[in-house]
């Protein structure tokens, strides 16, 4: 044994080194392709809950944040994002994770008129349970650099109807953009929980 250790060192060794190599590359491409990229830095922001309690994205550091905006008087695409949000938070739920390891945050563009009453009987109106899920207002100034933070636009047209962006945002527990979906009925409901996951092995 000790002789053919002696004649075939080489070949032993090289063939070790070649073996970690392609271990190492069939790794970064099966991990790697499945890692989600940092796209943009989450602002922090501190706002109140349809109940009056301060919510602040810090409190929550360390879960996954899905992010969204809306308001309750949105005549379309709001409520068909709640629609498929509401699949997301009780897959989550049937999963363990919601609450614990994810959260759900939709923040309103219109605080004047979504009162905590008026999210209260909207949720409500709309079968949302506030498990896992908070719906956030702030001040005008407020929301505003929360909007300018995700680079969101909302735009009241002056007649309560507001032309806004369609985007909600998943954040890791660091605070970090990981991946930004299309809001309303289109919304890839699996995918979403997926990437979910993926952050909550990352």
């Amino acid at each position: 044994m000790a002789s053919f250790m002696k004649r075939y060192w080489f070949i032993v060794v090289a063939g070790t080194l070649i073996a970690a190599v392609l271990l190492t590359i069939v790794y970064q491409l099966w991990w790697g392709s499945n890692k989600l990229p940092t796209l943009d830095r989450a602002p922090s922001f501190t706002m109140s809950d349809m109940y009056g309690k301060p919510v602040s994205l810090r409190d929550s550091d360390g879960k996954v944040r899905l992010v969204s905006f809306h308001y309750t008087h949105c005549p379309d695409i709001c409520q068909a994002t709640n629609f498929n949000l509401i699949r997301v938070q009780q897959k989550l739920k049937e999963q363990g994770v919601l609450g614990d390891k994810a959260l759900l945050m939709t923040i309103t563009f219109d605080p004047k008129r979504d009162t905590e009453q008026m999210l209260q009987k909207y949720t409500a109106s709309q079968g949302i349970k506030s498990e896992g899920w908070s719906f956030l207002r702030g001040t005008p100034e407020q929301t505003e650099q929360v909007l300018q933070g995700f680079k969101v636009l909302a735009e009241d047209q002056g007649n309560g109807i507001f032309m806004h962006s369609n985007n909600l945002f998943l954040v890791d527990g660091s605070e970090n953009i990981r991946a930004i979906y299309k809001m309303g009925s289109s919304m890839d409901n699996e995918q979403i929980v997926k990437d979910i996951h993926n952050l909550l092995d990352d």
